[in-house]
Order: C-alpha cells, then sequence, then structure tokens
C-alpha cells in the first residue's frame, strides 16, 4: 500500500462542503504551507520566531489544519504561506464552544485551566493573514493575547502569543446543578462532533431540547440548512455554558 504524502492527507479537506468533518485534518509534524502544499520538516522555519511582522497563533479547531488554513486565505486573496509548529502550551486545553457554528457544527474553543500542559498547534501569521483570519472567526470568536511561554517542538521557546477564545463559554461536563465543580467537555479531533452531540442528549439532562436526533452527519446538515434551528440550539446551549478561564 502506499502512504499517502502529508501533503495531501493534510490538505483534503473541505469544511464549506463536508462540514461535519470539522476540524479537518491536522498535520503530524512542523512544516510550512504553502501554494504547493503543506511540507514538513524545518525548511523555512528557522528563525521564525524572530520574524517581527508574523504572530504566533495557537490553534485550537480547524485553524489547525493547513488545508483550512490555505482556504480561508485563499478566498480573501492572502498569501497562503504559513508555518506550522508544534508546541507545549501552558495552562491551556480544547473544550467546545456552546455555540452552533454557521455551518452546523459545534467548534472547539480554548479553556484555560492552570497546571494542565497541552500539545497544540502554533501558526505563524502576519499582519494580512491576521485581519483574514480575524474576519473568519467574527462574530463568535475574539482574538486575544496571553503572556505565556511556548515551548516549540524545535526547543525554542516564545514569550506570548495570541488565541481566539469564544464569545459564548463552553459547553460543561455536566449540568450547573449538580453542586459539583464544572469542567468543559475535552475536545477530541476524532470524531468531534458525534461525541458532543452525545454528551449534549445524554449528559446535560434534556437542557438543549431542539438538538436533532441523529448520525452527526445527518445533524450538522440539519443545522446548516435551517439557521432558525441552528440559533435555538444556539441559545439552549447559551444557557448551560460555563466560563473559559480567560
Amino acid at each position: 500500500m502506499t502512504a499517502v504524502p502529508e501533503s495531501a492527507s493534510c490538505l483534503d479537506v473541505d469544511l464549506t462542503a463536508t462540514p461535519w468533518l470539522y476540524p479537518g485534518p491536522w498535520p503530524t509534524s512542523s512544516g510550512t504551507l504553502t501554494a504547493e502544499g503543506y511540507f514538513p520538516g524545518e525548511v523555512g522555519l528557522v528563525g521564525i520566531a524572530d520574524d517581527l511582522d508574523r504572530t504566533p497563533v495557537v490553534a485550537v479547531g480547524s485553524n489547525a489544519s493547513p488545508g483550512v488554513m490555505r482556504t480561508k486565505l485563499r478566498r480573501h486573496g492572502v498569501s497562503p504561506v504559513v508555518p506550522f509548529i508544534r508546541a507545549c502550551v501552558p495552562d491551556t486545553t480544547t473544550a467546545f464552544t456552546a455555540h452552533v457554528s454557521p455551518r452546523g457544527y459545534i467548534a472547539a474553543a480554548p479553556f484555560r485551566h492552570p497546571g494542565v500542559h497541552t500539545t497544540m498547534w502554533v501558526s505563524f501569521l502576519d499582519n494580512e493573514q491576521l485581519d483574514c483570519v480575524d474576519e473568519t472567526e467574527a462574530p463568535n470568536y475574539d482574538r486575544v493575547h496571553v503572556e505565556d511561554t511556548l515551548m516549540l517542538d524545535n526547543s525554542d521557546e516564545i514569550e506570548g502569543y495570541d488565541i481566539y477564545r469564544s464569545r459564548w463559554g463552553l459547553i460543561p461536563d455536566v449540568p450547573h446543578h449538580t453542586g459539583r465543580d464544572i469542567a468543559p467537555v475535552p475536545f477530541t479531533r476524532r470524531q468531534a462532533q458525534s461525541r458532543v452531540f452525545r454528551h449534549v442528549r445524554e449528559e446535560l439532562e434534556g437542557a438543549v431540547p431542539s438538538l436533532p436526533e441523529g448520525p452527526s452527519e445527518a445533524v450538522v446538515t440539519a443545522l446548516w440548512e435551517d439557521g432558525a434551528l441552528a440559533g435555538k440550539v444556539s441559545e439552549e446551549l447559551h444557557g448551560v455554558a460555563m466560563d473559559d478561564g480567560y
């Protein structure tokens, strides 16, 4: 069997057509996205931490997918050249936002969790790219700056980074009235929508009755095609949302 080149595998996504596949494939090693593809390795990464024209942005969901980022940047006529580096991010984990996206899926969002360190992807964006991604994240996310040290997998350290936090809070693991400490539902990339839909139905005690039944593809499609339904589910999720700690 012939192995699929990483340049192809992490670019093979179109969430505008198949949003139930959110967040799309992530790379397996650090590298650089270009107009020609995704190229693993250190080529193009040397000195990037000292490049004052680029901002390190920690990705929590589809922005960690080179294929998704390429689509966003291309549509806005912006350079697609983006270094992606894996890094250890302190005091941070990833959860699910308490809101339905315009394309019907429930997206990832960061959770400020002191003492927990998580391996995440960092993209380095120039000012035009930042403006583009800001626009695609609005109005549901705000980009905020965090004064923490990132340890990159090439052993470089970076002081401070940006991250997109949800304006709607996070989906909790249990209802608020249980009397125990509330934590967010952990985000997992594989079968993300199946996981969060199942949790909302089974663990939140009917707090989101408007969420359709069925497999994740059918549910995402229903929410994507029916804006009123998606709005109702979002309102119900807002009612159980917990703070993200930022």
